[in-house]
């Protein structure tokens, strides 16, 4: 077998390992997201059990209560 053979065979062998790692990546990404998209829901799922079972300040008074500046 020739350099240039041996060369390409090898070559070859690493752009297969490169599309195999490259399908690895795409596919962790996906989860990544799909986990990202489902944290998102159940913090906004969370968010309005909070809001209607809260007895405390409204937010709009609290932030009003917290910039107000008392010397």
């Amino acid at each position: 077998m020739s350099d240039t053979q041996t060369l390409r065979e090898h070559l070859d062998r690493m752009t297969q390992e490169l599309n195999q790692i490259k399908k690895i990546v795409i596919g962790l990404e996906d989860r990544d997201k799909e986990k990202a998209e489902k944290a998102w829901h159940d913090l906004m799922m969370a968010s309005k059990v909070i809001s209607r079972q809260w007895k405390g300040i409204s937010t709009v008074d609290e932030i009003r209560a917290q910039r107000e500046k008392k010397w």
